[in-house]
């Protein structure tokens, strides 16, 4: 049997969630903020325009221009500043980071409830727990 077989079950369960997770508010939020952002003409302007400008930096600090490096990082400044306040790159920031926390607290969930249980060590699973007898309700020690 392979490892595939062995673990489908779990695999399923996996794609049960994502399809969970992808029917989410929130998760619909930043995919439709994540589309107006590359939509957007204003957003694409800002994003061209500081590649150039970060490729003019390069070439200014590679031929030791002090004063127009300076000018240019003030210039980069300017253009971030102004790109992260457009109301539609703020919205798309905000649902990202909501989904980003979403996701890790997840992958926390997940690794915390497979680590009460088994040690992963050198590639050999190995029953254990995490010690405290807490909600995993074991009582072994690592």
């Amino acid at each position: 049997m392979t490892v595939t077989q062995l673990t489908h079950p779990v695999l399923e369960a996996a794609q049960r969630v994502a399809v969970r997770l992808q029917q989410m508010e929130e998760v619909k939020r930043y995919r439709l903020a994540e589309e107006q952002v590359n939509k957007s003409e204003a957003v694409q302007y800002y994003i061209q325009t500081i590649k150039q400008k970060q490729k003019e930096l390069v070439h200014a600090k590679h031929y030791q221009k002090s004063g127009y490096t300076r000018q240019l990082e003030r210039e980069l400044d300017q253009l971030h500043e102004q790109l992260d306040h457009l109301p539609i790159v703020r919205e798309y920031q905000q649902s990202q980071v909501y989904v980003n926390d979403l996701l890790q607290m997840i992958k926390r969930t997940l690794l915390n409830s497979v680590d009460c249980y088994l040690s992963v060590e050198g590639g050999i699973a190995e029953p254990s727990g995490c010690g405290s007898g807490g909600a995993c309700g074991c009582k072994s020690k690592k």
